[in-house]
């Protein structure tokens, strides 16, 4: 049966669509590959280099109510394995609350080791608040860390004597580790997410000289390139991604160094990892605004160093282009008949082009074309087990080889698609928005009621619409597809996240 132009014109863009998000898959390949081919270049570097001389390092925090923690983190640099008179602690505080005391507490028994400096406004945010951290710096090499940030002795050790090596480098940026990872399943897949972009992303452009990112923490900067860029911007609200860009477009180098490690938490709830999540989305597109010319335009970069780092910016648009996928996914069950649908993807062009879908980006096919995926995934597993007995041996030595993680992944990247909509009308409408700092384990942020039951609504709401727009393209338009069940998969996801942001 021929389509029609509309019904064409709706197959066409789907297809197109699908490709884009397929593109962005199949490049964390790509970032794998890269990372098998780096692995010689970071074990040369596990052996300590000496310490020759030992440069004036201030360590830097941005502190916002978050006493119970503080201490934690004092009492980590405090302890690290460096010369006492060649380090100094610069916590800027914005708190409102009784981590002014701690923090004043600590400042009697340290000055000047330690030095507070208390902010009544918080212009600029983190920002601004690095910044002023800057001005009151004596050290010529900066760490800046977070709140929750827990580092190892010999980090500095590790970090400095790479900056004596080369003039040029002006960031360094050291491995996380979580000290929560293990609370839960959800911890784990939030672990999972932040070392696949914290730590695997960072060491694949690092080791191949393309431009990499600064997650925000536990990383070192050069002050003389700080001062040459001008410092932290506000501009966007990650300014830990637009410090990183800025500098290295300059002609500054930077550097991953695995064995430079800190710790972390990551989200203790559902509530607070959404909170973040949708700061990442908006904090990445903001800076591809700001950075996509001067990338294309620079001269030193590669073609494939331009495209991986607007690919590194771009990779929050896979959310909204999921949430088209499903507008257009909707459309053809619309216009197109059912049986049509099946008999496409139920053939072997079908079945090729779902492996390929599958393997680039699972959760979208799951969502256009959930038989022959699931088909696939349970003939792999057949064969997997059959001609590799110890392969399920093997994957429970993998953390995130295990079904909770997996079901983790999928929850984090189909909510997305719901967390991306306040992001993208804040960036087209011109608001600022707020930003809030993440949770921690040991400091429970108190709850914003209002946005946590517009949060519970939107996702019940999109579940609902989805779930009726099954049953009535099923039984009132007849126009019933096996494929169209996976959009009872989708919204049983986000009744999930709904359900997970309920229980906190």
């Amino acid at each position: 049966m021929g389509l029609t132009v509309s019904q064409l014109a709706a197959s066409v863009a789907l297809a197109f669509v699908v490709s884009i998000l397929c593109i962005f898959g199949l490049n964390n390949y790509v970032l794998m590959c890269l990372r098998i081919k780096v692995c010689r270049y970071m074990r040369a570097r596990r052996e300590m280099r000496e310490l020759k001389e030992c440069p004036f390092v201030t360590i830097q925090v941005a502190i916002y109510n978050e006493g119970n923690i503080v201490t934690r983190l004092l009492e980590s640099c405090l302890k690290i394995d460096y010369p006492a008179d060649k380090f100094e602690i610069v916590v800027i505080d914005d708190s409102t609350d009784e981590t002014i005391n701690i923090l004043k507490d600590y400042e009697e028994r340290y000055y000047p080791k330690i030095k507070i400096i208390h902010r009544d406004r918080r212009a600029g945010h983190k920002a601004g608040a690095l910044n002023e951290a800057l001005k009151n710096s004596k050290g010529e090499f900066i760490l800046v860390l977070d709140a929750d940030s827990v580092l190892k002795p010999d980090f500095l050790k590790r970090a400095i004597p790479l900056f004596l090596e080369d003039e040029k480098l002006g960031l360094i940026q050291g491995k996380l580790k979580h000290l929560n990872e293990e609370e839960s399943w959800l911890t784990r897949t939030l672990a999972f997410i932040s070392d696949w972009f914290s730590n695997l992303l960072q060491a694949s452009f690092s080791g191949c000289r393309m431009v990499m990112g600064f997650v925000g923490h536990g990383g070192i900067f050069r002050r003389k390139a700080l001062e040459d860029i001008g410092g932290w911007m506000s501009d966007t609200i990650s300014e830990d991604l637009d410090i990183a860009y800025g500098l290295q477009l300059k002609g500054w180098k930077a550097l991953y160094v695995e064995d430079a490690i800190s710790f972390e938490e990551v989200p203790p709830s559902y509530f607070s990892a959404v909170i973040r999540f949708k700061r990442h989305i908006k904090g990445s597109l903001q800076n591809l605004i700001k950075h996509w010319w001067p990338i294309i335009r620079h001269k030193s970069l590669s073609l494939s160093g331009k495209i991986e780092a607007l690919m590194q910016l771009a990779y929050s648009l896979v959310y909204p282009l999921g949430l088209l996928c499903l507008a257009l996914t909707l459309l053809v069950y619309i216009i197109i008949p059912g049986a049509a649908i099946d008999g496409f993807w139920h053939s072997i062009t079908g079945f090729v082009c779902s492996f390929i879908i599958l393997i680039s980006l699972p959760s979208v096919a799951l969502i256009i074309s959930p038989i022959p995926s699931f088909l696939i995934i349970l003939l792999i597993l057949a064969f997997a087990l059959i001609l590799f007995p110890k392969l399920k041996e093997i994957a429970r030595r993998i953390k995130w080889a295990n079904h909770e993680v997996i079901f983790g992944l999928l929850l984090v990247w189909y909510d997305n698609i719901l967390n991306c909509l306040s992001p993208i009308a804040e960036i087209l409408l011109g608001r600022e928005g707020e930003w809030i700092p993440t949770e921690r384990s040991l400091r429970r942020t108190p709850l914003n009621r209002s946005k946590k039951i517009r949060e519970i609504t939107l996702r019940i709401l999109a579940s609902c619409a989805l779930t009726l727009f099954f049953f009535v393209n099923a039984i009132s338009i007849k126009n019933f597809s096996l494929n169209s069940l996976g959009l009872l998969l989708l919204a049983g996801f986000w009744l999930c996240s709904a359900y997970l942001i309920i229980r906190n």
